[in-house]
């Protein structure tokens, strides 16, 4: 009998930890920060954006130094009026479960998306994401030259030292307020 008890205990244990499955995902949000930028669609790092929707010169994408070739700002006809800008951040998840950012808000321009950027024959293209995955114990490194959320016809100047407001929405975790101070890369 005190066999039979010990194995139902057991066999309960194990039934209570498979339908608790694995942790929720938990996030936090490390080194925000917004590149500076003015209002005139010009590349706060010395490009100017063309009609053609690429950008020549210097990208200023932060320590990976000088880039050759143009940037393809995927497939747009025109510069934004208000000029652009790109917040990055390290999304840590040490929880069991995967997430993803599937949002991002902000007051400071008329659009916000999220991006990733990839070299394609010495053209480096910026696409529009529909999610950035976070994994479960790991992180996603939104950063210069890679994923990051882009800031779309900006409503004034961004300059050293100012705030950005971010509102990042997530798959399974609702919403998180963010606040990025502006650096010049």
């Amino acid at each position: 009998m005190r066999q039979r008890m010990q194995i139902l205990g057991i066999m309960l244990g194990i039934m209570l930890l498979a339908a608790c499955g694995p942790s929720p995902a938990k996030l936090s949000i490390n080194e925000p920060w917004a590149r500076a930028a003015a209002m005139t669609g010009a590349s706060a790092s010395g490009g100017n954006m063309g009609n053609s929707g690429t950008m020549s010169g210097t990208t200023g994408m932060g320590n990976s130094g000088a880039m050759s070739g143009t940037m393809d700002m995927g497939g747009t006809d025109t510069a934004p009026s208000g000029g652009t800008s790109a917040a990055y951040m390290v999304i840590a998840n040490t929880g069991g479960t995967a997430d993803a950012l599937i949002k991002a808000e902000s007051d400071v321009a008329d659009s916000v998306e999220l991006h990733t950027m990839t070299m394609q024959d010495n053209v480096m293209k910026m696409t529009p994401v529909e999610k950035i995955d976070i994994p479960a114990n790991g992180q996603a490194e939104l950063k210069p030259g890679s994923f990051h959320v882009m800031l779309i016809g900006l409503r004034h100047d961004l300059n050293d030292g100012d705030i950005v407001k971010l509102t990042l929405t997530f798959q399974n975790s609702g919403t998180m307020q963010v606040e990025a101070p502006v650096r010049k890369p």
